[in-house]
């Protein structure tokens, strides 16, 4: 308890541009495993901050995307000690638990200063909490929302015809699948047609996913997921049996199945770069999900494909949702994102604690790390989406960070039991199929992903399993 007192003392009395009394781990090591690359970068613009305020020395191991679950893991588990902070993808959690030490008397008795209520609720239950305790901060608050063309949503003439053709109001923004249907049906056109008060000239696609083999099967959860309202579930809590191949499941595919009727040629073989220069840098798409950085760059919207655009505007809103007995259910998938713990092995817990107060406590920091583009790190706190110095220096921004906020409020996490990437891989393996037509029905290929989610299971331990499932909506 002593050590808390004065560590609690030491960051109290450390600020951004304030000097920590005494400095007071003069001459610590602190070694960072980091994701290569623009991640990497924060820590080592802090690094000189770093001694000054705390004495701390920090050395930074960069490990590339592809290679830190295997580096980390085999340096965790035979127990070398060399790393004291450890950054891994919070989808690894039931691996890497038994060598990270849990966060809570760090936190508590750093009294405000790190603010972990401060964390968006998403974030916070489904990055940071396993099993009721807290192992990490967040990192990188990587989400997915729904992006749309609101200067086409706007526009008169279209809602006049929407409405007319469909019964009901153009939905600004869509809310359900359902909803989202008859919208990319209504705004697909081709070249030369009429849109938004011009003529097209480019064909025009009302939705588009990214498709590609790997990790297409984000965009079937989440539909899954409403799909499976008002209780969406993995698996059966109580016998670990799949239920990705429920009729709710079946229908989901088939919604995403029936969307590629209007969605661009090509769209089974779209990564990231593909959905976002189609929909962002060409304007050729109307409706489409993908991760936070389009929020972030919404200044980069093309105009819509047409003589005499009319100014862009890009909206911004949670997932769609399904509607079952007259109510909305609505979800936003976490992304199982970067997070950072502190190692079991660690020789100098204290000072490494101090090292990720300063870095992602409820401060300037992480403020200003999140804000530049030489991070990559997405907001995840309500101070940095909240931050009228933000809001100010980036006019319009405010539309992203208060979407952002209201789809955090239904957060729903990405599978974190051992073996998550190949059940969500062998569940890849299905969708791809059936989306390209190698398997005839959706209920075919999802009976084939729970057989081998079954399977995947018993190669584990079932009871193991469960346990650990568990732990994931504890």
């Amino acid at each position: 308890m002593k050590k808390f007192i004065v560590l609690f003392a030491v960051l109290m009395s450390v600020g951004v541009g304030g000097l920590a009394l005494g400095r007071p781990f003069e001459g610590v090591i602190i070694t960072v495993a980091v994701h290569s690359g623009h991640h990497a970068t924060p820590w080592y613009m802090e690094a000189n901050n770093l001694k000054e305020l705390l004495g701390v020395t920090l050395n930074v191991v960069e490990i590339s995307p592809e290679e830190m679950y295997s580096r980390e893991l085999l340096e965790l588990s035979t127990r070398t000690g060399a790393f004291d902070i450890v950054q891994y993808n919070s989808a690894w959690i039931g691996d890497f638990e038994p060598y990270l030490v849990p966060l809570d008397d760090f936190i508590i008795n750093t009294g405000d200063d790190f603010a972990f209520g401060d964390y968006l609720p998403g974030f916070r239950d489904f990055h940071n909490l396993w099993g009721g305790k807290i192992y990490s901060v967040t990192v990188d608050g990587d989400t997915f929302l729904l992006y749309y063309r609101k200067d086409l949503f706007e526009n008169e003439e279209e809602k006049t015809a929407f409405k007319s053709r469909y019964g009901y109001d153009l939905p600004d923004p869509p809310k359900t699948w359902d909803q989202v249907v008859d919208l990319a049906e209504f705004f697909t056109r081709k070249k030369g047609e009429r849109l938004a008060g011009g003529i097209l000239t480019k064909d025009f696609y009302g939705y588009a996913d990214q498709a590609k083999r790997g990790r297409v099967y984000y965009w079937y959860l989440f539909r899954y997921i409403p799909f499976s309202a008002p209780n969406p579930h993995y698996f059966d809590p109580d016998t670990m049996q799949p239920l990705i191949n429920t009729p709710e499941a079946v229908a989901a595919l088939e919604n995403m199945k029936k969307l590629l009727k209007y969605s661009p040629p090509g769209v089974l073989g779209w990564e990231w770069d593909e959905l976002f220069n189609a929909a962002m840098l060409d304007g050729t798409v109307a409706m489409w999900i993908h991760w936070a950085d389009e929020g972030r760059r919404f200044r980069e919207l093309a105009p819509l494909p047409v003589e005499k655009p009319p100014v862009p505007k890009l909206g911004i809103a949670a997932t769609p949702g399904v509607v079952k007995d007259g109510l909305l259910y609505q979800y936003t998938l976490v992304d199982s994102a970067w997070v950072a713990s502190l190692c079991t092995d660690s020789k100098n817990k204290e000072a490494a604690w101090a090292v990720l107060n300063y870095m992602f406590g409820a401060g300037a920091v992480s403020l200003k790390w999140v804000m530049s583009p030489d991070s990559g790190w997405d907001p995840n706190r309500y101070s940095h989406v909240n931050s009228p110095l933000w809001r100010a220096q980036v006019p319009g921004i405010e539309v992203f960070m208060d979407a952002l906020v209201n789809a955090m409020q239904s957060g729903f996490p990405c599978l974190k039991i051992p073996g998550a990437f190949e059940y969500m891989d062998k569940l890849d393996l299905y969708i791809s199929k059936y989306l390209a037509g190698e398997i005839a029905g959706a209920k075919e290929a999802l009976d084939s992903a729970a057989v081998a989610w079954d399977q995947i299971t018993k190669r584990f331990g079932r009871e193991s399993q469960k346990q650990f499932y568990i732990k994931l909506f504890q």
